[in-house]
């Protein structure tokens, strides 16, 4: 039955992509195609305990070696005064560290009317929600990786719900399950979104309807999943400007793990709830920066001795346990005014899990994963405008526990150059 679903999902994947490209080809061949790209090369150090699903540096690869980071190629094509298409190719070592085969990670069409204050994206687009999402190419993020809200995996499995074994360890793209992130550290999402310019550059508002909650790292969710997401975006003072997001939605994949108890227990019942802040502050030569976000998650849990956890008296019904963690990070970039070009960054940042109560004991609980803290510091340098260099440092300790530069550190240098 599973195989059998996902021979559909691909065919239909595979036919809703065939269908769209058929359709703008007569439009296509009348416009010109605008191709732009971005190619990130990293040289890359991290510490004994380096796992990509804890600070991106794999454990195979933790010591010193050169990789493509990613390799993007943009392509823009207008399709008539009001319609165009976008779509970003993308290569990169997301995950095991090795090249990944090339994939279509943004692919939307526009609605963007002259002179209208709205417009409507269709397909996979940049999340509407907080501050990363715009800030995820090497030549945007100020650091070389996520943060901790978009980069780390925790105890919470879109097959599992609740797994103590969660974020420990495996491979992420691999058949592993790693758990999942706060949000999706690609960026993206999948659905329709509207975005209203109330104010020219002070107060616009994007809302979106997509097939699941942003903790999903899946492109197609193969249950019946849909979430809805809103960023009202301000700007107070010239020097200052303000983000508000919320995203509630359900998040769970159908698996075979999961088979025998989604019968009676509908996973598409199980969300999550996301509300986030983001600031920029900018005067002078200095910009603070962040995002804080409130995360919670309605979620059956599994243990490996017992499986799902099943209700009292029931064990057909399994028991909804909600729980929650807090994540943020701040930076402070400074860009020295006889060194045009050149910027000095540091970050601090946390993500900290909240207790919660068990539902079928009826008993108090500290937190569901180990918090944990991490210091950055990063040095860049924009030699053109098409080229520029950075290099990154950072190191985590989980609370009680000592910063020790041998075990979780990353240092990392990035060579990007736009094309």
């Amino acid at each position: 039955m599973m195989q059998r679903f996902n021979f559909m999902n691909n065919t239909y994947r595979r036919f809703c992509i065939a269908a769209l490209f058929a359709l703008s080809l007569p439009a296509m061949s009348r416009a010109q195609l605008q191709f732009t790209g971005e190619a990130a090369f990293e040289l890359s150090l991290g510490g004994t305990n380096s796992n990509f699903i804890f600070n991106e540096i794999p454990n195979e690869f933790r010591f010193a070696h050169l990789a493509i980071n990613q390799f993007n190629l943009f392509v823009f094509a207008p399709i008539s005064e009001e319609w165009s298409l976008n779509a970003r190719v993308q290569f990169d070592i997301w995950g095991g560290g090795r090249l990944n085969p090339p994939r279509i990670t943004l692919a939307a069409a526009l609605w963007q009317p002259k002179e209208s204050p709205i417009s409507l994206s269709i397909g996979r687009f940049v999340s509407p929600f907080g501050l990363y999402a715009k800030r995820q190419l090497q030549s945007d993020n100020l650091f070389a990786s996520a943060p901790l809200a978009y980069g780390y995996f925790v105890n919470m499995s879109d097959r599992r719900g609740l797994w103590p074994a969660a974020g420990q360890s495996g491979i992420y793209g691999t058949t592993d399950d790693v758990g999942l992130s706060t949000v999706y550290f690609g960026g993206y999402t999948t659905g329709a979104s509207l975005n209203w310019i109330l104010i020219p550059d002070a107060l616009n508002v994007e809302i979106a309807v997509t097939n699941a909650a942003l903790s999903s790292q899946a492109d197609y969710t193969n249950l019946a999943n849909i979430a809805a997401i809103g960023r009202v975006g301000f700007q107070p003072a010239i020097f200052w400007q303000q983000g508000i997001s919320l995203c509630y939605g359900s998040f769970m994949q159908a698996d075979p793990v999961n088979n025998l108890v989604r019968g009676a227990n509908p996973f598409e019942q199980y969300r999550q709830l996301l509300i986030g802040t983001d600031a920029i502050f900018a005067y002078s030569f200095f910009e603070l920066s962040g995002e804080l976000i409130y995360s919670q998650w309605t979620a059956p849990r599994f243990t490996a001795a017992t499986g799902f956890i099943s209700a009292l008296g029931d064990a057909n019904k399994l028991v909804e346990y909600s729980v929650s963690n807090l994540s943020g990070y701040v930076d402070l970039k400074f860009e020295p005014p006889f060194l045009t070009g050149t910027y000095l960054a540091v970050r601090y940042e946390r993500v900290l899990f909240l207790p919660y109560r068990d539902a079928r004991t009826n008993t108090d609980n500290l937190g569901w994963d180990n918090s944990v803290t991490r210091l950055s510091a990063a040095l860049g340098v924009k030699f053109s405008k098409a080229v520029q260099a950075k290099l990154a440092f950072s190191d985590q300790a989980f609370d009680g526990q000592a910063f020790n530069a041998r075990d979780n550190f990353t240092l990392r240098s990035i060579f990007v150059v736009g094309f």
